[in-house]
C-alpha cells in the first residue's frame, strides 16, 4: 500500500529542466527589433521634417516665411543716400542746362504773371497725380439688422497706401478703426477696379493696419496702372517751409487734394515704447482728415492723423512722420508682433543734465499699466541707459535696441534711479511681451 502511495506521488520528485535557449531565434528577434527601431526612427524623422514648418508657422507665422516674401523697407541711411543721389542728378541737370544755354539769365528780371502761378500748380498737379496711383479707397462694409429684422449695410470709407508686395499679396497701409468691425473690406484702385482685401495685422499704438490682396485677383490692366508708394524721410534737413501735397482725404472724404507747406516738425508724439515726429501744415482741412503727405518729389513723408492736434488747431492737417513709422509698417507687412517693454520715454534735455544731474538715456515719463515694465518695478523718473549690453543715450537708441528683441525674450534693462545720494545704477530682468 505504501509503495502504491509512493508511486502515486512520484511525479513530485521529477526535476523541472529549463527550456534551452534558442540562440538563433534570439538573434533573429534582436535583428527584427533593431530593424523596426531603425525604420521607426527614419519614419519619425521624415514626419518631423514634413510637419516642422507647419508647427513652426503656428508658433510664429514669419519664422519659415521664404526670404523673398519678407518685406524690408529702406533704412534712414539708405534714404539719405537716395536723397543725395537725387540731389546730385538735379545738380548735374542744372549744370547741363546752364552750359547749353537752356537756363535763361533773365528769369530773375522778368515780372511774374498769373500764368507762371498756374504753371506752378500744374507742375504740383503732375506730382500729385503720379503719387495718387499708389493711393486707394478702402471701404469697410458692416452688415447688421434693424428693429424690423431687415438686413442693413453700413459703409465707412478711408484711404490706403500701396506699400509693396510679398510676391503673393499686394500690401496696403490703412486706418484700422474703419475696418476693424467690417464683414468685408473693399479696395478701389485708381482705375476704379474693386477687389476684396483681408486684414494682415494691425498696430494698436498708431491705429494703423496693413491689409492684403491676393495678386492673382488683380487684373493685369490694374497692375500696370497702380504704383508702389515711394517712402521719403521725415528726418531729412529742415522740413519747415517745404511745399507738401495732402492726398487721400484731407477734406474728410476720399479723392480730395490740398496744397500747402510744413509749419512745424519739432513736436513729438509719445506712445508706448515709441516716439513719433508730428508734422503740422498750414492746410485747412477736416478735423477727420486722412491720407498722406507727399513732398514735391512725390515721396511720402507722413501719414495724416488729426488726433494729436491741439484744441485750437483741430482743422490743420497734421501727419505722423514716415521715418519712425517704417519699422511699424514693416512688422505689419510681415505679420510680426511689436515688442513691448511698456514705457513712455523722452530724451534728456541739456538743462536737465546740467542743473539736475540727470544722466544720458531714455527718461521714463510714464509706465503702461500691467506691462512688463510695471511688473518688474520700472517707474517714472527712471532713466534707461542700456538694453542688454547695448548702451542707450537717447530715445532713438532705446527704440533701436528694443526692436532687436522679440516677445517672450528675457532681457536685462539697466536703469539709473534717483536717490538721496544722486542717481544709482540698477539692473532688472524683464520678460518682453507683444503689444496688444
Amino acid at each position: 500500500m505504501k509503495e502504491q502511495q509512493d508511486s502515486d506521488y512520484s511525479f513530485l520528485q521529477e526535476k523541472i529542466k529549463e527550456r534551452p535557449i534558442n540562440r538563433k531565434k534570439l538573434f533573429r528577434n534582436m535583428i527584427t527589433t533593431a530593424t523596426f527601431a531603425v525604420v521607426f526612427g527614419f519614419v519619425a524623422c521624415f514626419v518631423f521634417i514634413l510637419l516642422e514648418p507647419v508647427i513652426s508657422s503656428w508658433i510664429d507665422p514669419t519664422l519659415n516665411q521664404p526670404e523673398e516674401n519678407i518685406v524690408v523697407l529702406p533704412t534712414e541711411e539708405e534714404e539719405k543716400l537716395l536723397e543725395d543721389m537725387v540731389q546730385d542728378e538735379e545738380e548735374l541737370l542744372e549744370n547741363q542746362q546752364t552750359t547749353t544755354g537752356q537756363l535763361s539769365s533773365t528769369v530773375s528780371d522778368r515780372e511774374l504773371q498769373v500764368t507762371d502761378y498756374q504753371m506752378l500748380y500744374d507742375r504740383l498737379g503732375e506730382v500729385a497725380r503720379e503719387a495718387e496711383k499708389s493711393v486707394v479707397k478702402v471701404t469697410g462694409v458692416s452688415s447688421g439688422t434693424n428693429w424690423f429684422h431687415n438686413t442693413t449695410e453700413r459703409e465707412n470709407e478711408t484711404s490706403g497706401l500701396i506699400i509693396t508686395d510679398n510676391t503673393t499679396e499686394l500690401l496696403i497701409l490703412t486706418y484700422y478703426d474703419v475696418i476693424k468691425d467690417a464683414t468685408e473690406i473693399v479696395v478701389t484702385f485708381c482705375n476704379d477696379e474693386q477687389v476684396v482685401a483681408t486684414i494682415k495685422k494691425d498696430d494698436k499704438n498708431t491705429g494703423l493696419a496693413v491689409i492684403a490682396i491676393d495678386l492673382k485677383v488683380i487684373s493685369e490692366e490694374t497692375k500696370k496702372e497702380i504704383a508702389y508708394a515711394t517712402l521719403g524721410s521725415s528726418n531729412s534737413g529742415n522740413l519747415v517751409g517745404d511745399l507738401v501735397i495732402a492726398l487721400g482725404g484731407p477734406m474728410g472724404y476720399t479723392e480730395s487734394r490740398c496744397y500747402g507747406m510744413v509749419t512745424s516738425a519739432a513736436a513729438r508724439i509719445s506712445l508706448v515704447d515709441m516716439n513719433y515726429r508730428l508734422l503740422t501744415t498750414d492746410i485747412y482741412g477736416s478735423k477727420n482728415a486722412f491720407g498722406i503727405l507727399v513732398n514735391t518729389r512725390g515721396q511720402v513723408i507722413g501719414i495724416i492723423s488729426q488726433k494729436y492736434n491741439t484744441s485750437d488747431l483741430q482743422n490743420q492737417v497734421s501727419a505722423i512722420g514716415i521715418t519712425e513709422l517704417k519699422k511699424v509698417v514693416e512688422n505689419l507687412s510681415n505679420k510680426k508682433d511689436t515688442t513691448m517693454l511698456g514705457v513712455y520715454v523722452t530724451d534728456v534735455t541739456e538743462e536737465a543734465k546740467t542743473h539736475l544731474g540727470v544722466p544720458d538715456g531714455a527718461y521714463v515719463t510714464d509706465v503702461k499699466i500691467n506691462s512688463p515694465a510695471m511688473l518688474t518695478g520700472i517707474s517714472r523718473g527712471d532713466v534707461i541707459t542700456a538694453v542688454e549690453d547695448a548702451v542707450v543715450t537717447s530715445v532713438s537708441e532705446y527704440i533701436t535696441e528694443l526692436r532687436k528683441h522679440h516677445p517672450g525674450q528675457v532681457v536685462t534693462i539697466t536703469l539709473m534711479r534717483s536717490s538721496v545720494d544722486g542717481y544709482k545704477e540698477m539692473d532688472v530682468k524683464v520678460t518682453l511681451e507683444a503689444l496688444e
